[in-house]
């Protein structure tokens, strides 16, 4: 994978913020966008995934937000790996390890199955 970049998005249903997952070949992020933000403004919150070279694809990473349109979720192989509350850009989760299990509040990845 080294060298090879990733981005995926999901925009939220009301359009007003994104989740955003960018690998640049060194380090990715998930960031949560403010679609209506200044140019150079619109990353609200950051949370840190990875740096050096992923075991995973462009392919196995997923953005979804849930049910309610509350909280966006980074998936990576179907599981949740950070998260954002967009109404209080509260972040969970984040660094990324396949041999590791991932640091987010029950009631987070409950919002995901409702």
């Amino acid at each position: 994978m080294l060298g090879n970049e990733m981005f995926d998005s999901s925009i939220r249903p009301e359009g007003n913020q994104a989740g955003v997952f960018e690998y640049d070949g060194d380090t990715a992020y998930f960031y949560l966008y403010s679609m209506k933000g200044e140019e150079g403004q619109k990353v609200v919150a950051a949370i840190h995934v990875l740096s050096g070279t992923p075991d995973f694809e462009e392919k196995d990473v997923a953005i979804r937000w849930d049910a309610k349109g509350k909280i966006v979720g980074l998936f990576i192989r179907g599981q949740l790996w950070a998260a954002f509350d967009g109404g209080t850009c509260m972040n969970y989760g984040g660094d990324y390890c396949s041999d590791l299990s991932p640091q987010i509040p029950l009631e987070i990845t409950q919002a995901f199955k409702s």
